[in-house]
């Protein structure tokens, strides 16, 4: 400080003023990247302030039964086994438990439920699991062994449940698949996984779906060309339809058969279907047919769309170059003729006063 009172008291007034700020924006700037500094840090802290250790689990199998189906009769007893595998690198408590379960709005991902579900396709209520709790060791595989007791008035179609297996130990559930168990020294991501149960009750099974709201764009310049529908499945059982899209021409030709991947669809609900038409070009009016087969009995349903898929720009852009170039032909081919009719004017005249100047120079001869 007494060497910076020494300097400001030795140059002028405005030089002193330009100093001190000068020295003003080099503490802050310092301040400045400290705190930046101290605030990125503390960030890094809070994003991972401790390891992450996951326990994996492994059902096996996923789903149950030959082709992944039972069948029993009213008053059968079905007795099964399941395993379950800890691919996890620590011992770790299982607890095996029946449940029912609905399908997440991807349609895909079975999700169990703790409420009560609808008794015509419950399967949980029948199912008893043993052992419930077991300890498994780093890449030991336990078994589970499953007795289902089909009651002698059960209603004939399918019947749905999964066995669940879980970390019994503190956990604090984050969804209906991942569970977290946070210790002082660490942060543990349990999975909890489960063999999924489709049980058919033999006897009248209705078997009915439909193809709801098949739609494409009705006007389309360029593909590839979108498309969704729906298939409502109104039986007694679950269905896997096998759906193919045939794209006709105007000339009635089949230009494309599109196969749709076979999916399961639980009674009483619908599965969206979307899908792409691969073809980017394309002139006229076009019919898309889907076909749906289905059911023991190999049911069949169809479906119609009519679209358009034209390059409307392109032909507008056409039909306005050959305009042009009909209006431009017309206009040198005019042009041509114009000069033709002046030149062979031209010659005519020529020829005429030739004629005329020998006619005089004959009569000057004579």
């Amino acid at each position: 400080m007494k060497l910076l009172a020494q300097l400001t008291t030795n140059i002028s007034l405005k030089n002193r003023t330009y100093v001190l700020a000068s020295v003003l924006s080099i503490l802050t700037i310092g301040l400045l990247l400290t705190n930046n500094s101290l605030a990125h840090l503390a960030q890094a802290q809070i994003r991972d302030p401790q390891p992450v250790e996951r326990l994996v689990l492994d059902a096996i199998p996923p789903r149950v039964g030959e082709n992944g189906e039972l069948t029993a009769a009213p008053g059968d007893v079905i007795q099964t086994t399941i395993k379950i595998r800890n691919s996890s690198t620590k011992p770790v408590a299982i607890k095996s438990v029946a449940k029912d379960f609905i399908i997440d709005e991807n349609g895909e991902t079975p999700v169990p439920i703790e409420e009560e579900v609808n008794q015509r396709w419950s399967l949980a209520s029948w199912v008893t699991v043993s052992p419930e709790f077991q300890e498994l060791a780093p890449n030991e595989l336990g078994q589970v062994n499953v007795i289902i007791t089909v009651p002698d008035d059960a209603l004939p179609g399918g019947h749905y449940a999964m066995i669940v297996h879980q970390p019994t130990s503190a956990t604090a559930y984050t969804s209906d698949l991942i569970v977290e168990e946070v210790t002082e020294s660490s942060a543990v991501v349990n999975q909890r996984v489960g063999s999924l149960f489709y049980l058919i009750v033999d006897g009248p099974i209705n078997e009915e779906a439909f193809i709801r709201d098949l739609t494409f764009p009705k006007f389309t310049e360029f593909g590839p060309v979108p498309f969704a529908l729906s298939v409502d499945n109104q039986s007694d059982i679950h269905i896997k339809p096998r759906i193919s899209i045939e794209i006709i021409n105007i000339f009635g030709n089949v230009v494309e058969t599109i196969q749709l991947d076979e999916k399961n669809i639980f009674p009483l609900s619908s599965r969206r279907y979307e899908g792409m038409w691969d073809r980017m070009w394309g002139i006229g009016l076009y019919k898309a047919t889907a076909v749906m087969s289905f059911g023991s009995a190999g049911q069949v349903v169809t479906a119609r769309q009519s679209f358009w898929l034209f390059p409307v720009t392109l032909f507008w852009v056409a039909v306005i170059g050959m305009l042009v170039t009909i209006v431009l032909a017309i206009a040198i081919r005019r042009h041509l003729h114009h000069r033709n009719d002046q030149n062979k004017n031209r010659v005519e005249e020529l020829e005429r006063r030739l004629a005329e100047i020998e006619q005089i120079k004959q009569q000057m001869d004579s």
